[in-house]
């Protein structure tokens, strides 16, 4: 079984040789369809990343019950004056979790301060326009390059200031070690 770590970053290596891929044809519409994958996928890689960041960190001691909803993505109530989990799923944002793991469990990091944030803002409003369309939209692989970079500074920032180490491939930026 494949875990959850490796399949994130499989994700993202998808996402990248998409975007190659959209760069080396010549042909708009296959260009629009590799923009529109490499997006979806890399958007997946980072939610996929997040959730296993949630995981490990949703283990360590002293998190509180709405600490342990935002990590575990579950609802909670307030019975018998105390806070408890449920089994139900709540959904919280992208931004909103990546906020709380910078703001939890980093040391000071303000990530909406770096240049990758607006990038990675402008990548999520694509990448909903592109799963909920209401006009058709023709990303190029300069605006979906963009996207994924900001996916791929965020990552890293996020290792950086939970682990004190640079995400595993950080340094091959854009570049796929897939060939498909």
């Amino acid at each position: 079984m494949i875990s959850i770590d490796k399949f994130s970053t499989t994700l993202l290596e998808e996402a990248k040789r998409f975007l190659e891929k959209a760069t080396e044809t010549t042909d708009q519409t296959s260009a629009t369809a590799y923009c529109h994958a490499s997006l979806l996928l890399g958007f997946s890689s980072l939610e996929a990343h997040m959730n296993a960041l949630a995981d490990e960190l949703g283990m360590r001691e002293g998190l509180d019950t709405l600490e342990k909803s935002i990590l575990q993505e579950k609802d909670f109530i307030l019975r018998k004056g105390a806070f408890e989990l449920k089994k139900e799923l709540k959904m919280y944002r992208l931004e909103d979790r990546l906020l709380f793991l910078f703001a939890r469990f980093s040391n000071g990091v303000e990530p909406t301060t770096h240049i990758w944030w607006g990038e990675l803002k402008g990548g999520m409003d694509l990448r909903n326009r592109l799963v909920h369309p209401k006009d058709p939209l023709q990303l190029t692989p300069a605006e979906t390059a963009k996207a994924m970079t900001a996916i791929i500074e965020c990552l890293n920032a996020l290792f950086m200031a939970i682990f004190k180490r640079p995400h595993p491939s950080y340094n091959r930026k854009l570049d796929s070690m897939l060939t498909f």
